[in-house]
């Protein structure tokens, strides 16, 4: 049995780890292969390339590391090819995986995309290309299974693992032990995203908001957990804004941070699913080039785009992007939940209910299906 495994960054890798566990534990001699990172690699996945080459966001950025990503990409193919894997299991990054999926579907290869891309959002027509690809889509959201129905193609959801690890209710005073955190004053983490690019555009706009706050009179400490070490160089020119605003370098533990604290600035991404299921009032921001941003203005189809939102279908935490994503609007929002107890309470409440929707046991679920599908 041979399994291959691709996940294009950390929040895929977080998807992938118990898969694999799960996959090792099912078929001992399996040779259980791809792109992960240390968790996926943790779980018992022979890693070929590392994450880091693919882990790129927006199209300008992406090009100016495509001849990198295109080459890991021929040697995927190339290695499948040479030794054709039982099924392939593409984990997120459409853009690298539905490719390299049609391509071994038509060999004969077995293959499953576990997480939908947003067609629902933008770019619809690219359920034609899902279809060729993949065999079995694999959705974390609840509406995408009866997306799939529509346009005759076979998607189970699945739910998302953390909200099955994650308790339901709060339990920050043992993350605050655990972290030696004894301030009495609010916590505030610190979620720029884990990618260089997202780190340098959207981390000075959480530095100014918190020093907005900080001029109005509130009192509180920050936590940035560093999701790479590779982080760490570019992080070293805020120096003095750290300690100017008490904010505390964490290495990695974006979950102990997000289980201590008392409210979130984070950048749009999965980072915002994690921080709905630890019950934390969040304001949302993202930023990309001016190019990507027109490109995918024309395309969008949603009128949001932080994922708590998108699941609640209205706006339960503020989300401000591009022009809109500035140190005021921010620093507006975070005021309101220093001084809205209520509202605070309110968001809580409402991410509960979300986080109900997403316990399904995700990865016995998707474990479950990929055997049907090497048994078929």
């Amino acid at each position: 049995m041979r399994i291959m495994l691709v996940a294009g960054e950390l929040s895929g890798d977080q998807l992938g780890a118990g898969v694999v566990r799960l996959l090792r534990q099912h078929y001992p001699n399996a040779i259980i292969e791809g792109i992960g990172g240390t968790q996926m690699l943790g779980a018992g996945l022979n890693g070929l390339y590392p994450i880091e080459i693919l882990s790129v966001m927006g199209i300008i950025e992406v090009i100016k590391h495509l001849p990198s990503i295109l080459k890991v990409r021929r040697g995927i193919l190339q290695h499948c090819k040479k030794n054709p894997p039982d099924i392939y299991i593409g984990i997120d990054a459409p853009d690298f995986n539905l490719p390299i999926e049609a391509k071994l579907k038509v060999l004969g290869v077995k293959t499953a995309h576990y997480v939908s891309p947003s067609v629902w959002a933008w770019r619809e027509n690219r359920i034609k290309k899902i279809k060729k690809a993949t065999d079995i889509v694999f959705a974390i959201l609840p509406f995408e299974e009866t997306f799939y129905q529509k346009h005759q193609h076979k998607a189970i959801f699945v739910g998302h693992p953390l909200a099955n690890k994650i308790l339901l209710t709060e339990d920050t005073q043992s993350a605050r032990t655990y972290l030696d955190i004894t301030s009495e004053h609010k916590i505030i983490a610190l979620l720029p995203g884990s990618r260089i690019q997202e780190l340098i555009r959207i981390l000075p706009i959480f530095l100014e908001t918190l020093s907005k706050i900080k001029q109005k009179g509130y009192q509180f400490n920050a936590l940035l957990p560093v999701a790479k070490k590779s982080l760490y160089t570019e992080l070293d020119r805020y120096k003095e804004q750290f300690d100017v605003l008490n904010i505390r370098l964490i290495d990695g533990q974006a979950h102990r941070v997000l289980q201590a604290c008392d409210f979130s600035l984070v950048a749009s991404g999965t980072a915002t699913l994690e921080t709905m299921l630890y019950k934390k009032p969040m304001v949302i921001g993202y930023k990309v080039s001016n190019i990507t941003a027109t490109i995918v203005k024309h395309m969008l189809k949603t009128p949001f785009f932080g994922l708590p939102n998108i699941l609640a279908n209205e706006e339960v935490v503020p989300e401000f992007i591009q022009q809109n994503f500035t140190s005021e609007n921010c620093a507006g929002a975070l005021q309101r939940y220093f001084d809205d107890e209520h509202k605070v309470n309110t968001i809580k409440q409402r991410f509960t209910e979300l986080h109900k929707l997403l316990i399904q046991d995700a990865d016995s679920k998707v474990t479950i299906e990929i055997i049907k599908l090497l048994n078929s």
